[in-house]
């Protein structure tokens, strides 16, 4: 986890998909440590992976195609959605992330 977010700007302004149960913005490492990659595992995921496919160069910014997939805890349901992530990089930091994906699958996975 440190080394994920290592390459974070501490600032980072992070996009969640509203349709999420923590959809939303968040600002700065500590509220995206906090409200995004901790329940992943302690709450929602008993497997959870996010595989990118292709990486696409759009200057300051870096799209990547791929597919989120896991089993939710309390469900045992299987995920398996799209996804698209726009990074905003500037030198070795990204600054900002937005998320895009089929929230209603990523539900459908934990209810």
């Amino acid at each position: 986890m440190d080394g994920v977010l290592g390459d974070m700007d501490p600032e980072i302004e992070w996009q969640q998909a509203q349709g999420l149960p923590h959809g939303g913005t968040y600002h700065g490492l500590e509220e995206v440590r906090r409200n995004i990659f901790d329940p992943l595992d302690a709450e929602w995921w008993d497997e959870f992976s996010a595989v990118p496919a292709e990486f696409l160069d759009a200057g300051g910014e870096v799209v990547v195609l791929g597919r989120y997939r896991g089993v939710a805890k309390g469900t045992c349901k299987h995920l398996d959605v799209p996804f698209v992530h726009v990074w905003t990089v500037r030198g070795e930091k990204a600054v900002r992330f937005r998320q895009f994906l089929d929230t209603a699958g990523w539900i459908e996975a934990l209810s």
